[in-house]
């Protein structure tokens, strides 16, 4: 493998980024603009052609044929293997999901130094956007939560407080109950004593009159 200047740092092509034995890379992201390069060191005079991707749509196709003095300074073919995309809109790149294949192949170029920066920071804040979307989302249900066991504990306490009203109610029918049972246990003591003192009575009265009687008889007797 032979030795290729970068920066004035020797460097080995197995070095530089890679992808499916394609060097290359996206190596910049500065407002509305994208810098890269692609090259295949099997086929080095070729121009091969890439496509970009913003945000999962794809936005262009290009050929990588545009000349940088850095990539013919290290070795990379004659130096006619970069790209250059500006959004036609003018909208920033910068904060966008950015991705760069190769034509026709499933092949996405890796991003290296300021571009690498630029992605991995719009991928910590998606992460961190989508984390605070997933907070947000934990946290309305620990209200909808909260707000359930408010309810269902206002419930609880209707209950007991209803359980005990009931158990009060309760109570003062059972002592009713048993004043009532109460007297009418009184009720009957004192006619079952009505009742036996009429036979008493009526026995005694009887005892009279059959002595009477008696009494009557001998008289007439004699």
């Amino acid at each position: 493998m032979s030795m290729v200047q970068n920066g004035g740092v020797p460097v080995r092509q197995s070095d530089l980024p890679s992808r499916g034995g394609i060097l290359g890379c996206i190596d910049a992201i500065e407002g509305d603009r994208l810098y890269g390069w692609a090259w295949d060191p099997d086929r080095p005079a070729q121009r091969l052609a890439v496509e970009i991707y913003v945000d999962g749509d794809r936005a262009a196709q290009m050929e990588a044929g545009l000349l940088r003095d850095d990539l013919a300074a290290n070795g990379v073919g004659d130096g006619h293997h970069a790209f250059e995309y500006q959004h036609p809109g003018g909208r920033a790149l910068v904060g966008r999901r950015i991705e760069v294949r190769l034509a026709g192949q499933d092949v996405a170029l890796p991003a290296a130094g300021q571009a690498a920066s630029v992605l991995a920071t719009h991928a910590l804040f998606a992460r961190l956007a989508q984390l605070e979307a997933t907070v947000a989302g934990l946290q309305e249900k620990q209200q909808e939560t909260g707000k359930f066991y408010h309810f269902a504990l206002k419930g609880l306490e209707m209950l007991q407080r209803d359980v005990k009203t009931h158990d009060k109610v309760l109570f003062r029918q059972d002592e009713r109950t048993e004043a009532i049972l109460q007297e009418t246990s009184y009720f009957g003591a004192f006619v079952r004593k009505i009742v036996w003192n009429r036979r008493f009575l009526g026995l005694l009265a009887l005892l009279l009159i059959v002595s009477n009687l008696f009494w009557a008889f001998l008289a007439l007797r004699g």
